[in-house]
């Protein structure tokens, strides 16, 4: 089953799955006949599946009394992830359960893609890909896959799509927003580093933000109880670059009212027709963290107030594009989809 374990595979970063596959199959937008519909969603919960499966005696797991593997929480655990070593099968079967998929070559068809990491890009889950779905539609988070590259996503074709953020962790990111007057930190970046993750040991543009851990006002380092509160006082949040070009930082940022200075080339950002991002975040070279950019962070904070406090008006005017849980008819990241994807059918 594709779509098993909606509840579960809806929380985290790749419950973009489960969210739109919902708001979709239940939406005025959909026809149970398919010679009515222009496009077609193909459910298929791939990201959670994959990070479902387990290592042996894996660090963290509550594993079951005498199982090396599986989970005594996930109630069975071993029957909803899937084989890893058998994933091109795996998605190829999926494709033959798709009667209409051959009918316009599958242009018709919408693939998501939420989590473009290691474990879960296209090389490792549908390394024949090009064969059978080159030219259907990916919404997806990320447009610059690791091992894969530029090929894979198709600005004519394809939709960039934001990270789903849990409801709870949004609502407390929310609660810490502070008006501008009220900020005390110019600038934070908080998460993974070259110092506390082996996998980001040659992310070098994370490793130029600890530069400034030691500068006044800013607050730079690894993981803390207090994210929240230190995104909700800062100025400005870094968006940098990590294993792969995008992150959910960005959106993060937004639900603190935290100005987002993006420090990742190749980010392809979503809803470019809806948000002004020149207007409401910063974009700078991701192999020129210096002292420029700090000063010029400085400048805009301390010395332009009206700019920043415009610039914070903005970013939390349009945190609505971003809330998986709003189901407004002007504002959400459901509406922005759609948005694209009337572009995509004309």
């Amino acid at each position: 089953n594709y779509s098993a374990g909606s509840l579960f595979c809806s929380a985290g970063q790749w419950g973009v799955e489960v969210a739109l596959h919902r708001y979709l199959a239940a939406s005025d937008c959909r026809t149970n006949n398919p010679d009515e519909a222009d496009l077609f969603l193909v459910p298929d919960y791939r990201a959670c599946h994959y990070h479902l499966a387990p290592t042996y005696r894996q660090k963290g797991l509550t594993r079951a009394d005498g199982d090396d593997y599986n989970s005594a929480l996930i109630v069975n655990h071993k029957e909803k992830y899937r084989d890893g070593s058998n994933a091109d099968e795996i998605f190829r079967d999926l494709l033959k359960k798709l009667p209409y998929l051959s009918r316009k070559r599958g242009i018709d068809h919408l693939f998501i893609f939420s989590d473009q990491g290691f474990i879960v890009n296209f090389t490792h889950t549908f390394p024949s890909w090009r064969e059978h779905i080159s030219q259907s539609i990916f919404l997806t988070t990320e447009a610059f896959t690791p091992g894969c590259g530029p090929s894979c996503f198709s600005p004519w074709k394809d939709v960039a799509i934001p990270g789903h953020i849990d409801w709870e962790r949004m609502k407390q990111i929310r609660a810490e927003n502070r008006p501008t007057c009220e900020r005390t930190l110019l600038a934070n970046f908080h998460g993974r580093l070259p110092i506390n993750h082996d996998y980001y040991e040659n992310v070098t543009v994370r490793r130029a933000l600890l530069n400034y851990a030691m500068l006044p006002n800013v607050s730079i380092g690894g993981f803390i109880e207090e994210y929240f509160e230190v995104m909700g006082t800062s100025h400005f949040c870094f968006v940098p670059e990590g294993t792969s070009s995008w992150t959910n930082h960005l959106y993060e940022s937004f639900f603190a009212g935290c100005i987002p200075v993006i420090v990742s080339d190749q980010f392809v950002l979503p809803f470019q027709d809806l948000i002004p991002w020149n207007k409401l975040s910063i974009r700078w070279p991701q192999n020129d963290i210096g002292e420029s950019l700090y000063l010029y962070m400085y400048e805009l904070a301390y010395h332009r107030t009206e700019v920043v406090e415009e610039m914070k008006r903005m970013v939390d005017k349009h945190a609505c594009w971003f809330n998986f849980y709003a189901f407004d008819d002007e504002c959400s990241p459901y509406q922005a989809v759609l948005h694209d994807l009337e572009k995509r059918k004309r």
